[in-house]
């Protein structure tokens, strides 16, 4: 964790209210993983910003950045949205815990809900080179789908000045009024992709987690934590480990946004319950197991 007063290298409004800003910030760039993020002191404003690192770039000079994907929703965004190049702001980071990739996992199904597409885009950027990556973004309508470009411009330090994701990764639209892609929410066609996922991560609101762990838990064979018996003679040196290892394969890994207070593990006013305790989402998190939170005491 390092705070540094970092230059803003570029803020796009890409669609109305939304933004893309890269900052260079090569110390904190250089140690980020997927699904953390950064808190960022909006000048006025007791407490920081937490925004999840939408992707990481590197230039042949070896300066780095760090993007943030955000949307204007009250002050501290709007502030941010004014923000220009050359300008300084003071972030801390990288914060809580990401994502992680099982071992053996080969297929990666990223499910995102709105502006959960935030901190998928890097997992899809991390995650491309030895995975097969399947990404769902979910809408209410095409105009809230987020703009990819096709021609991936870049900048002088490798980042992309509009969205984009690595080639090879597929990406699948859903949108509620069917304006573009299928019809429906990005949980309907989950169970479309489950026999071919190894994991899923998702990034999105509280109700559609609510839904997933319907989708995705209703027996032990979606997901559920399994007691394998151990292997009986004949079946093969670790063959028991092996299908323990394959049944937490099925787990999904989700990036949980609550109100955060300090974004530091001080304050514990972003603690919720799980079946592991209380924990800190700033701190245990923000990634937990889909199916180790109590949904129904999880408040924003």
């Amino acid at each position: 964790m390092k705070q540094s007063l970092c230059t803003i290298t570029s803020n796009v409004e890409i669609s109305p209210g939304m933004y893309l800003m890269w900052i260079e910030a090569p110390d904190i760039a250089s140690i980020s993983h997927p699904g953390q993020f950064i808190t960022v002191n909006c000048e006025g404003f007791t407490l920081r910003r937490p925004f999840s690192i939408h992707q990481v770039a590197a230039g042949e000079s070896k300066e780095s950045q760090i993007a943030l994907l955000f949307k204007v929703v009250g002050k501290g965004t709007f502030w941010l949205s004014q923000q220009h190049s050359d300008d300084k702001i003071d972030i801390l980071g990288p914060l809580g815990k990401g994502f992680t990739i099982a071992s053996r996992a080969k297929n990666l199904l990223l499910v995102a809900g709105g502006i959960g597409i935030a901190p998928l885009v890097f997992l899809a950027q991390y995650a491309s080179s030895q995975h097969s990556v399947s990404l769902i973004q979910g809408a209410s309508t095409v105009r809230e789908l987020y703009p990819f470009s096709s021609l991936r411009p870049r900048n002088k330090f490798g980042g992309s000045n509009l969205l984009s994701l690595p080639t090879g990764v597929q990406f699948i639209p859903v949108t509620e009024d069917g304006t573009m892609g299928r019809k429906g929410m990005a949980t309907d066609i989950l169970l479309d992709s489950l026999d071919w996922a190894d994991q899923v991560f998702a990034c999105g609101p509280i109700d559609m987690y609510k839904a997933m762990a319907i989708t995705l838990n209703p027996s032990p064979s979606k997901g559920e934590s399994l007691t394998l018996p151990s292997p009986s003679k004949g079946e093969g040196k670790g063959e028991g480990e092996k299908r323990s290892e394959e049944s937490k394969l099925r787990k999904c890994q989700v990036s949980l946004e609550v109100r955060l207070g300090c974004g530091i593990g001080a304050c514990y006013a972003c603690t919720i319950n799980t079946k592991k305790g209380l924990k800190q989402v700033c701190r245990d998190g923000p990634v937990f197991e889909l199916d180790d939170i109590l949904w129904q005491e999880v408040r924003i």
